[in-house]
């Protein structure tokens, strides 16, 4: 604590005895100190003039404005988060003071806040005085209240009328790159298109035209256009484009519209990129409140969407800020503050972002999300969802021609990649790894399955587990997996039990957050738990009420790269941000990830597996499965959407880790489609 010399008003032990008071002893004048500054301290200025004395009370309730609301809007304005106060006390025996004579001390006091614009200290000094309340015809006790001070609340002020400005610098945007230092976000220059009312040989076909080049409100470009009615010479803008745009050519040739270069945020990979990376935007009324006292202003940017959003404190810096004191004409009386704006932090992608532009072409026309990683690093090496939204028109709020002919445009905006779905046979492998290590699964061993539909008992009722392919009497697992026979797995997982299955459920993280830099939905095993061997046996293969984002599923696979390790994965390269990324977790023996593994190779390259392809059009050795979740009511229903999976990986390189979702896949081919877009993926990163 910072302590100061106490000094006492020689004025009071002067007057001793000329107040009139009842002769009771009044209350130690710390106490009204303390009571003062603990909700100072507080910013409980609704509180603060119950400590005052009676004629300060008066005076402030005298002023044009309200104590507890200028002074609410002064701190939070300033950002003003911790108030520290402190005085010394004083040992009133110990230095010989008559309380009952005291009529006035003055205490100096420290004051230290944390602003938006740094730390403000200052030394100010509070006289106390004793004062009866009431009238003299009453007989009220002697109380010790606070003359009252603008200098207490800012250094500086001096009068009530002084006023706090604040100008504040905003820093430079921190840029986003991927691996290899290519732009994904970054400040760049953009082109501002305006109209000069008196350039144009007719002002309405101008504005018409204009606002059919780039699809705008006609009425809201006219209002723009003619915000300057005196002054018909003036450029007044009206949207900002993109350097790229096509469409500058057709606007310069409109009579009077003109346009220059001014600064603005560039996403060089606008589609391929806008789930992942998001885009900044105009501050609203309702951000500004949200974040009052940090330094944003009526004219501010910050993220929107994605990255940009997630990661808008590193990204924005620190502004700078001026903080005065001004007398009431507005003259300057004291500069108090001043603090130099700090540029955002560049944030450099795990991403490749010629990896990424890759899976974004190749699932540009569907509904889904494509995710590679480096399956021995965790690295993420491509996050793709579709249908997907341009960066840059959201930034510059240009209309998406994506969204013309859609009844709801907020599928733009669902982030695949980050949702929860229904994995269909892309869990088998989990099912397997988990047998094997319970020991309730032999790989060897060959499970007599007849028919297409299989139930234990008529304890079922009319439910049975239906399998597409049934050719194979004697099922072993890798028939099993290279088939993707829901009966073999349902079987397994009945073997295994409830308790275990939902046990190793847990260990491959489901029912809670998976960690990874950039926020996932959870994945789960059930929606509450598995109520019955139905549900039990269904969740088996990935059906039931099974959820997984395909991040997440992308991860689990990473075991069977790594001697049954998981590799946790990681988005950000430039320093950690949750305390699993990269790092390893033994979750089964390399024994049995080997199994699983070859079971993997066979759905590909064996002439029956159901990835096979023998124009598959690349040269990878690749392993994977597929699954085709059936999303219907009942199991009698004809119809229903299919989610199509494919997760694959070469087994000779491992380089690269894939997994491809796709939604609305039934007029497709199911999971069939998806191995089709992978391969040709696969194709793409050989080129």
């Amino acid at each position: 604590m910072r302590h100061t010399t106490l000094f006492i008003s020689l004025s009071a032990l002067l007057l001793a005895g000329m107040t009139a008071c009842t002769g009771d002893e009044p209350e130690n004048p710390e106490e009204t100190l303390e009571g003062y500054t603990e909700a100072w301290s507080e910013k409980a200025f609704s509180e603060m003039p119950d400590y005052l004395t009676e004629n300060s009370r008066v005076e402030v309730a005298g002023f044009e404005w309200d104590f507890e609301e200028r002074y609410d809007a002064i701190y939070g304005e300033l950002g003003i988060d911790t108030i520290n106060i402190s005085f010394e006390s004083v040992d009133f025996e110990e230095e010989e003071i008559d309380l009952d004579e005291l009529e006035e001390i003055d205490y100096p006091v420290s004051v230290e806040m944390d602003t938006a614009a740094g730390v403000l200290s200052y030394d100010t000094e509070i006289a106390l005085t004793k004062f009866i309340p009431g009238n003299e015809e009453e007989e009220n006790e002697a109380e010790w209240g606070v003359e009252w001070d603008p200098s207490h609340f800012i250094k500086g002020m001096e009068e009530p009328e002084d006023t706090v400005s604040i100008e504040t610098e905003q820093p430079a945007r921190g840029g986003i790159f991927d691996r290899n230092g290519e732009s994904l976000a970054v400040n760049g220059d953009i082109y501002q298109a305006g109209i000069v009312p008196e350039r144009t040989e007719d002002l309405e076909e101008t504005i018409e035209q204009f606002a059919e080049v780039l699809n705008l409100d006609e009425e809201r470009v006219a209002d723009l256009a003619t915000r300057y009615p005196d002054n018909p010479d003036w450029n007044a803008p009206i949207q900002n484009l993109s350097i790229d745009d096509d469409r500058l050519e057709d606007l310069l040739e409109i009579p009077g519209v003109g346009a220059g270069k001014v600064e603005g945020r560039v996403y060089p990979h606008g589609e391929s990129t806008g789930h992942l990376i998001g885009h900044i935007g105009s501050i609203t009324a309702e951000d500004l409140e949200e974040r009052e006292g940090e330094g944003y202003g009526s004219t501010s940017e910050l993220g929107k969407n994605g990255i940009e959003l997630l990661m808008e404190e590193e990204l924005r810096g620190s502004p700078g800020m001026t903080v005065s004191i001004n007398r009431e004409d507005g003259e300057l009386r004291e500069t108090i503050l001043e603090t130099e704006p700090e540029n955002g932090e560049d944030l450099y992608l795990t991403l490749d972002i010629s990896i990424q532009d890759k899976m974004y072409g190749v699932l540009n026309n569907d509904s889904g999300a494509g995710v590679v990683m480096d399956p021995k690093t965790g690295e993420t090496l491509a996050l793709v969802s579709v249908p997907t939204f341009n960066s840059n028109l959201r930034y510059l709020q240009l209309p998406d021609p994506r969204a013309e002919d859609m009844e709801d445009i907020n599928i733009l905006f669902e982030r695949r990649f980050q949702g929860a779905y229904s994995p269909g046979s892309v869990f088998k492998p989990l099912t397997a790894a988990a047998g094997l290590e319970e020991g309730t699964l032999d790989p060897e061993e060959e499970l007599v399955i007849e028919g297409k539909q299989w139930q234990p008992d008529d304890s079922w009722g009319g439910y049975r587990v239906t399998r597409v392919n049934d050719e194979e009497t004697n099922v072993d697992l890798q028939t099993a997996m290279m088939r993707s026979d829901n009966i073999y797995f349902a079987r397994q997982t009945l073997d295994m039990g409830q308790e275990s299955f939902e046990e190793w459920a847990g260990k491959f993280g489901f029912g809670e957050p998976f960690p990874y830099d950039f926020p996932l939905y959870s994945s789960t095993l059930a929606n509450e738990d598995i109520e019955n061997e139905i549900l039990l046996a269904d969740s088996g293969y990935g059906q039931g009420e099974v959820q997984v984002t395909p991040v997440h599923m992308t991860a689990l696979y990473t075991m069977f790269l790594n001697d049954g390790n998981l590799i946790y994965p990681l988005l950000f390269s430039d320093g950690l941000q949750n305390e699993n990324e990269g790092e390893m977790e033994e979750l089964i023996s390399p024994e049995n990830a080997e199994i699983v593994r070859e079971s993997l190779i066979s759905v590909v390259e064996d002439a029956d597996g159901t990835a096979y392809r023998s124009d598959a059009g690349h040269n990878r050795a690749l392993a994977g499965k597929t699954g085709t979740a059936e999303l219907k009511e009942e199991q009698t229903a004809e119809d229903g959407e299919q989610i199509g999976w494919y997760v694959s990986f070469d087994y000779e390189e491992e380089d690269y880790l894939t997994t491809i979702m796709v939604q609305n896949a039934e007029e497709r081919g199911g999971s069939s489609y998806v191995v089709d877009l992978a391969n040709e993926f696969w194709e793409k990163v050989e080129e």
